[in-house]
């Protein structure tokens, strides 16, 4: 018989759990992006923490390992593992907030639609995506499993994970080194169920968009406060990034962590 072994898993791409000797009434849950791995919300969950919350942020399946174990999975195993660990919790808080990254913030979109959420706070949230050629992705997943792409490292991006000295050399050559069709096209699935769904939420949403970012439009900031129906916010950081959490520019990271830590209100509070 031949022996499955799981593939490793990054330092920086374990799940994330923070939890105090005597438990708050709420937990906040993080949610990763696309390609992407816990270690990414790693100064959002410290911050969190600091202010009082237990934190949990999982890992989705084929994240934080390589690209062949990245390719045996999609849109159910991702938001699979979202609803699994918010389920796993129910039963210890009164109340579970959620953060969202990218396709993480696509996710936590998707989770309160399924599952009693308290407020949440998305950080470029892949609610659009219309650089994404839908069509031509979703015929190129037929037919090809992954393209090589140009992408350099950049420094100028600080790392917050103390697990691990940085993500870029290994991950960068397994992820985002290139173009995975069938995996980019489970991405717009949970874009396409995110949009349908925002507008049955009454859960109060922190939508923050970048003036730099070039892969999510200050549309989806727009998208939130329009369609949902909570005490919605949207604020827009003008020399912020895609990659908001640790952003380069520490003005609008600091920002972006000091309403976040705002907007889940008191850790003991029902």
């Amino acid at each position: 018989m031949k022996t499955v072994q799981n593939p490793i898993v990054r330092a920086c791409a374990k799940p994330i759990g923070f939890f105090h000797d005597e438990r708050p009434e709420s937990m906040v849950v993080g949610l990763h992006g696309f390609t992407g791995y816990p270690g990414e919300l790693a100064l959002p969950a410290k911050r969190v923490f600091e202010a009082g919350f237990d934190v949990m942020v999982p890992r989705y399946p084929g994240h934080g390992t390589n690209g062949r174990d990245f390719m045996k999975t999609g849109a159910d195993d991702w938001i699979g593992e979202a609803l699994r660990v918010v389920d796993s919790v129910r039963d210890r808080y009164k109340k579970i907030h959620l953060i969202g990254h990218s396709m993480g913030g696509a996710i936590a979109v998707v989770v309160a639609s399924r599952r009693p959420i308290g407020n949440i706070v998305l950080y470029a949230p892949a609610l659009t995506l219309p650089t994404l050629p839908s069509n031509t992705i979703k015929i190129l997943s037929k037919f090809v499993s992954r393209k090589r792409k140009e992408w350099a490292p950049d420094p100028s991006y600080p790392f917050f994970d103390e697990r691990d000295q940085d993500d870029d050399v290994f991950l960068g050559s397994e992820y985002w080194s290139w173009i995975y069709p069938k995996q980019v096209h489970q991405l717009d699935l949970i874009r396409i169920e995110a949009a349908r769904v925002l507008s049955s939420l009454s859960n109060d949403i922190l939508v923050f968009t970048g003036g730099k970012d070039a892969v999510i439009p200050q549309e989806a900031g727009t998208m939130v406060v329009k369609e949902g129906k909570g005490n919605n916010q949207w604020v827009h950081l003008p020399k912020g990034t895609h990659l908001i959490p640790y952003d380069k520019d520490e003005d609008s990271r600091e920002e972006a962590m000091e309403r976040t830590v705002g907007w889940f209100g008191h850790p003991h509070d029902q």
